[in-house]
């Protein structure tokens, strides 16, 4: 599915750096936000979110589609995670003396930058908004909160989801005639 998707450009696009100010203030901006351990546990699971829509609408979605769409792209955005090898902020804010709480979740073994979820969210509500374009803002909201998710958890930088939401969008018009 994603076989000659070029992954060059994503490679080039480099995080702020560890020490820098951009860093420090993510980290104390995502201090700000509330942990909801509710909607960060419901939003990661990426496939369990969107089957609520598509469960909810009864739409016909190829069966394993969403799976597919997760195990394929996770291939890509493993590769740009350890290019980049960007620690999780909580290492950072350690590092940076700065009082720091998280969500810790199994799905946050892996460098920061990008964030998969985001990555994933996106690729995955253009793909369904494609074939339903009918429930498209509902759609477009799911992925949009998987995103959001990974930043109530404080597991991700902003630069880190913002940077996902990009890859994820690329790699839907990247399969838009393959699926």
């Amino acid at each position: 599915m994603f076989k000659d998707f070029k992954i060059k450009k994503y490679l080039d696009k480099k995080p702020p750096s560890n020490s820098s100010f951009t860093t420090m203030q993510e980290i104390k901006e995502l201090n700000k936000i509330p942990i909801n351990v509710k909607f960060v546990k419901e939003k990661d699971d990426i496939e369990a979110s969107f089957k609520q829509i598509i469960d909810r609408h009864k739409l016909e979605v190829p069966k394993n589609l969403i799976s597919n769409l997760i195990e394929e792209s996770s291939k890509i955005i493993m590769k740009i995670k350890k290019h980049h090898n960007r620690p999780r902020p909580k290492v950072m804010a350690k590092k940076l003396n700065i009082k720091f709480d998280d969500k810790e979740l199994d799905s946050m073994k892996t460098p920061s930058y990008p964030s998969g979820h985001s990555a994933q969210g996106v690729l995955i509500a253009k793909v369904l908004s494609k074939m339903h374009p009918k429930h498209a803002k509902a759609f477009k909201k799911m992925g949009e909160d998987i995103s959001y998710s990974r930043n109530v958890a404080h597991a991700h930088y902003k630069s880190d989801s913002n940077f996902g939401k990009q890859i994820g969008s690329d790699m839907s018009k990247h399969i838009k005639d393959k699926v």
